[in-house]
């Protein structure tokens, strides 16, 4: 038996695969103590194995609820991580507040050596000194240890050696050579203090989780959309900042079909969207930002909006409508919950507009109430001098809008036009939102899946077991460097499967895949790409695709390398099953003037295989609702995948 675990904002959601058939459960998360909501369900079961997709490490961040750590490195460069770049978020803000480190001044450390760019060594370490800091270390309020020097992703022998004497001080200690590789310090640096004050906040929560669901197996999902033992990312805790949006879009790439897709993962609390290139994989970045903290880790490029089902609705000082990004996420969540929410928010106008209606029970536990959503709405209607529906509607058009960028975020500006791409769409809100975004993006067409309210949680058991080695090389392409490529390729290709190895695994199943991050010279952002047979061509076609432009005249340098080794997951044992029963109608506010219209009202299981449907209409699924708005039709597949054209108004 195996089991995938996603900690959503407001759900979290179950996968229980028997081997032959498959169960869903969705229960209320708990923020307080994530553990409380997985247990919950957890401890009805025994299972061999349990993926988790974790929003812990993520919230810590947010938050700032995190452990305190030191930063070690080379004397003169403490202030560093105060001091950062020159970017700057908001153009238009005179007086930026400046984002804190995660490590303050007073817990940051100066040592004595130093390395030359190139690796060279300019001054040896004073081993005195770092004895005589670990014993500091030791006797002070600490979990951690970050260690952070120049130039160490050309040679990490002065950090290796000081991570050893300060291992002394009986903390874990985070290396910047390991923990990124990024010959930028500012990003390394940053990297290296978010894996170190998380590493003791994850270490609690997944052994705490593993003696609970002991004896099963349990894996923890990375940003890159790969699965790994939780041992093995307990002490790497910065690569789990996306985990649970990487499971929605590995199990999207697998039902894209063979088009360019996006996939749109709209839940309680923020909706998430990503490319998927070819119908292949994901694209992939280098980069993200969390609560203004750079991470240098790799992960899929997912684009994350403050808009959910429980973003909450409100009026800003120009007296215009606005959605989110604050939630009214699981705790006290909509108003329609019945949980102590007072302010009107997205879900609370479907609700009113009858596009969810009130006999559902969300994740099969949460009833809805009409007359509290109407009473939340109605304040808010009043204050804007409009009808509840009207508001209601406005609120529909906000959210759209806020998610509408997002799309074109991923796809427009990554020279990727939406328009002939088809749109995965999932998450507990994403059927009432699909049409009418594909149609503000021309996209030609959507796929629900079955069980699209929990696509990422089966997305766990869907994602494979993947190690990966990356190293920092700085080399130009050209003429003679494949060769120098392979070879280093083979190398890290050795050390990949070997943490398979160590793992338990099968090394024998891994599939081995080369990526590199180059760039022109000169300049300061980098393109990640598979390099095929002649890595600086294939980096010259893909750059003029993405940007417009070719530089035949600018070289190009390797900036890292990096290999994975996979062994492909077995995936789910069968499709979920959704609801059947016999078609009604249902009365849905259709635009602004409030007149409620009778639309038909039909079990996504009782859809059959190339049977057409055109809108109006609402297609009630396990763990979704599906608005097919007027000219939108669909058609059913074996999978019982929905295929949804959304024609035009």
């Amino acid at each position: 038996m195996r089991i995938g675990v996603d900690s959503g904002g407001t759900f979290t959601d179950f996968i229980l695969d028997f081997g032959g058939r498959v169960e869903l459960v969705k229960v209320p998360s708990t923020p307080s103590d994530p553990t409380a909501a997985i247990l919950s369900v957890l401890r009805n079961y025994t299972a061999n194995e349990v993926v988790h997709g974790s929003t812990v490490a993520t919230n810590a961040l947010l938050e700032r609820r995190h452990a305190r750590a030191a930063f070690v490195t080379n004397i003169g460069f403490e202030d560093l991580l105060d001091i950062g770049r020159q970017d700057r978020p908001d153009i238009y803000d005179l007086q930026p507040s400046p984002v804190a480190p995660l490590i303050p001044r007073e817990d940051r450390f100066g040592i004595c050596g130093r390395m030359a760019a190139g690796g060279k060594v300019l001054e040896g370490l004073d081993f005195r000194q770092l004895e005589q800091l670990a014993s500091r270390l030791a006797a002070g309020p600490y979990q951690s240890v970050a260690v952070g020097l120049l130039h160490s992703t050309e040679n990490g022998d002065h950090e290796r050696r000081a991570g050893e004497i300060l291992a002394a001080a009986g903390y874990p200690v985070i290396l910047s050579c390991e923990a990124a590789a990024e010959p930028r310090e500012w990003e390394r640096f940053t990297t290296a203090c978010a894996s170190a004050v998380l590493t003791p906040v994850m270490q609690d929560y997944l052994q705490r989780l593993d003696q609970s669901v002991s004896p099963a197996l349990l894996k923890v999902m990375d940003s890159c959309g790969a699965v790994v033992p939780w041992q093995r990312i307990s002490n790497r805790s910065v690569r789990t900042v996306l985990s649970g949006p990487a499971g929605g879009v590995v199990a999207a790439a697998t039902r894209a079909g063979k088009r360019s897709a996006i996939s749109f993962d709209m839940g309680g609390t923020s909706t998430d969207v990503a490319l998927v290139e070819n119908g292949q994989r994901a694209a992939r970045n280098h980069r993200f930002s969390v609560g203004g903290i750079p991470l240098a880790v790799p992960l899929l490029e997912v684009h994350t909006v403050g808009a959910g089902g429980g973003s909450l609705a409100w009026i800003d000082a120009g007296g215009a409508l606005r959605v989110g990004p604050r939630s009214a996420g699981a705790d006290p969540g909509p108003a329609a919950y019945q949980r102590g929410g007072t302010e009107a928010t997205v879900t609370d106008a479907h609700i009113v507009l009858g596009r969810l209606p009130a006999d559902l029970r969300l994740g099969g536990t949460v009833s809805l109430d009409v007359e509290a959503a109407l009473k939340a709405m109605s304040k808010l209607a009043a204050r804007l001098g409009l009808t509840v529906e009207a508001t209601a509607c406005g609120i529909i058009e906000v959210v759209d809008a806020e998610m509408e960028r997002a799309l074109r975020r991923v796809s427009q500006e990554r020279g990727a036009d939406p328009r002939g791409m088809t749109m995965v769409c999932f998450g507990g809100a994403g059927g009432l939102h699909a049409v009418s975004l594909a149609r503000s993006c021309g996209m030609g067409e959507i796929r629900l899946p079955a069980a699209a309210g929990v696509l990422s949680a089966i997305g766990m058991l869907e994602a494979p077991w993947s190690e990966e080695v990356e190293q920092v090389m700085l080399r130009p392409l050209g003429t003679g460097s494949d060769a120098q490529l392979d070879q280093l390729a083979l190398e890290l290709a050795d050390i990949a499967r070997k943490k398979i190895r160590q793992s338990g695994g099968d090394e024998s199943a891994a599939v081995i895949e080369t990526t590199l991050r180059g760039r022109h010279v000169g300049q300061a952002h980098e393109m990640e790409y598979l390099p095929g047979d002649d890595a600086e061509s294939t980096f010259r076609d893909l750059y003029e695709q993405r940007y417009g432009y070719r530089m035949p005249d600018r070289d190009i340098e390797a900036v890292s390398i990096r290999v994975s080794a996979t062994i492909p997951s077995v995936g789910i044992s069968a499709s979920p099953a959704e609801p059947e029963g016999e078609a009604t109608t249902t009365l849905v506010v259709l635009d602004a003037t409030g007149k409620r219209t009778e639309v038909p009202r039909v079990h996504h299981g009782s859809i059959r295989q190339g049977q057409p449907l055109t809108g109006p209409a609402m297609i009630t699924s396990s763990t979704t609702t599906l608005w097919l708005p007027e000219g939108a039709s669909l058609r059913c597949d074996d999978k019982a995948t929905l295929i949804i054209d959304p024609g035009s108004v």
